[in-house]
């Protein structure tokens, strides 16, 4: 979790308020901070946010919060953006390596060494939070009088150009040179590896301001002389840049700084876009909706009072029971209607919740993982051991290894993975327990490990796209694994749950497992599962030297609440 250090007498400017560092402590957790250490002596207090609130990634975010929740300013801040003069023109070719950028200008600067020093941890924070490490969005601030202006983004060859980066002003290097010899450049290589072209902002002279997603230029170094600024903000999202260049805008702001705009023209198409664009985005939520959730019974001007507290504006509705909401555009977490109900509840208080208990719901296991705890002890009792790996998995290993067809839009693909090692959702458990045998190889044989965990699959039926499916799934790995030896454990399973009876295994051909060794497992005649043994060519895949026979189970197709008693 991102960590912030707040100095009291800083807050305090900003809140416009005196603080009190034990209340302060008492305070902060009522908007959704975790204390993470407090030091008196130095007036000094460090808190943990969560990634999904990059606006407190400065005193100035947590200072706004603080003013609705102690109702010195209630509704959504308010911030002048003065019409610019500046432009900057994208060039198509970027399409082939970073397609996006959002531009603005803060005039009269006058930042202290605390606020030179929270600059640069809005930018590390956001480069991780909503940058991905740089690859989806990369911040560059420049000295806006260094250059002139029209600017232009563009790309260019590896070796299309030369200039002084930022931390080796001594060197004249071209893109190339930069990417092997500059310390950012090593580290950040990966995000252009494989490009053709390398993405550039150039000023009217032809110099450069930015190497994103790299380094800046020597040039535009940003220094105590500094007075007005030149953001860039580039990426492969065009929503994640606009909530990064509102987010540090409005921080900047909130220093005493002006907002100024810049025109972004994409030659492409001729699209003109003025940015940053502050304007406040407008939900329609249900009050019902939110007195459910909470247990409450709120009136609608408490509901409202509530979200101007955190800092939302809000009035009624035109339709009876709703309340339309207005959300910052610095809120980059708001995304449901689910949301609002959180958004309230802080509003009022958790601490003001009330503690009920109803009836028939003292806490006890939900059936699932009961289940799947009764689930788990039948198979350690048979000596198979327990692994747990991620929901997030490989396409090519989910799908080529196991020589399963894969279509994209049949299945959940990551919009924009951290890593390639992680770009979908699993659908069966049995890649991973075959990638963990990869892993173990090595071990004395036999290996016997088998998981109990979800799978997804896709479903339009349900609002997020997507159904969750409780799987069980076991491989035996060793020189003399066959299909009666895995045979035999799902017969220990039904036997356990006392299902013998209903279970019954039918020959099947699957791409998998070999053939004239797999058959599906039917329950009361309804498929729930496969078992066999597994292709030698699945076996070569993943790099294994002996042979495996594995079973799946879907559990939901089983009757658990009756299995249970």
């Amino acid at each position: 979790m991102p960590t912030i250090e707040l100095k009291i007498e800083r807050l305090e400017r900003l809140v416009g308020k005196k603080l009190d560092i034990k209340e302060l402590e008492y305070d902060l957790q009522w908007i959704s901070l975790d204390l993470e250490d407090v030091n008196e002596e130095e007036k000094k207090i460090k808190v943990e946010y969560n990634p999904n609130r990059p606006d407190f990634s400065s005193p100035e975010g947590i200072a706004r919060a603080l003013k609705g929740y102690y109702e010195l300013e209630l509704g959504a801040p308010t911030y002048e953006i003065k019409p610019g003069k500046i432009e900057l023109t994208v060039d198509p070719i970027v399409n082939q390596v970073r397609p996006y950028i959002v531009c603005g200008v803060i005039r009269n600067i006058d930042l202290d060494e605390d606020e030179v020093a929270t600059l640069m941890n809005i930018q590390e924070d956001l480069h991780w939070a909503l940058g991905r490490g740089r690859k989806k969005v990369a911040i560059g601030v420049h000295d806006l009088d260094k250059v002139v202006p029209p600017y232009r983004y563009t790309a260019v060859k590896p070796d299309g150009c030369k200039f002084r980066p930022l931390q080796l002003e001594n060197l004249v290097l071209t893109p190339e040179e930069i990417l092997k010899e500059h310390p950012k450049g090593i580290e950040y290589a990966h995000i252009l590896e494989g490009k053709d072209v390398y993405p550039m902002i150039f000023d009217k002279n032809g110099d450069v301001l930015s190497f994103p997603p790299i380094i800046n230029g020597i040039l535009t170094m940003v220094t105590d002389d500094t007075k007005n600024l030149f953001l860039d903000i580039t990426g492969t999202d065009y929503n994640a840049i606009n909530y990064t260049l509102n987010i540090l805008s409005t921080a900047l702001s909130d220093m005493g700084a002006e907002i100024e705009s810049v025109k972004v023209t994409y030659e492409e198409d001729g699209k003109e876009i003025i940015t940053p664009n502050l304007d406040l985005k407008k939900w329609t939520v249900s009050m019902d909706y939110i007195n459910d959730y909470i247990g409450l019974n709120l009136n609608q001007s408490e509901m409202i009072k509530y979200f101007k507290k955190v800092r939302l504006d809000a009035q009624p509705a035109k339709n009876k029971g709703k309340i339309d909401v207005w959300v910052p555009a610095y809120r980059v977490d708001v995304m449901h209607e689910v949301d609002f109900v959180e958004e309230c509840a802080i509003g009022y208080g958790y601490v003001n919740l009330p503690i009920t208990i109803r009836e028939g719901c003292i806490g006890q296991y939900h059936s699932i993982p009961e289940f799947s705890n009764r689930l788990r002890t039948i198979m350690i009792g048979a000596k198979y051991l327990e692994v747990l790996n991620f929901m997030l998995t490989n396409s090519t290993r989910h799908y080529d290894f196991m020589k399963r067809k894969y279509k994209m839009e049949d299945h959940i693909q990551i919009a924009n993975p951290v890593s390639k090692e992680y770009d979908t959702t699993r659908t069966l458990l049995l890649p991973g327990l075959l990638e963990t045998l990869l892993f173990n190889r090595s071990e004395e044989k036999p290996i016997r490990i088998f998981e109990v965990g979800e799978v997804i699959e896709f479903d339009l039926n349900e609002e997020t796209g997507g159904a969750q499916e409780l799987h069980l799934s076991a491989v035996t790995y060793h020189e003399n694994a066959d299909f009666s030896e895995i045979r035999s454990l799902l017969d220990h399973i039904s036997t356990s749950l006392g299902i013998t009876n209903d279970i019954e295994v039918k020959p099947t051909n699957n791409p998998t497992y070999l053939e004239g060794r797999t058959g599906e497992i039917l329950y009361r005649g309804d498929s729930i599962g496969i078992i066999g043994e597994i292709h030698p060519e699945v076996i070569l895949n993943f790099n294994l030297e002996f042979p495996v026979a594995a079973l799946e189970l879907n559990i939901n197709n089983l009757p658990i609440e009756k299995l249970l008693k």
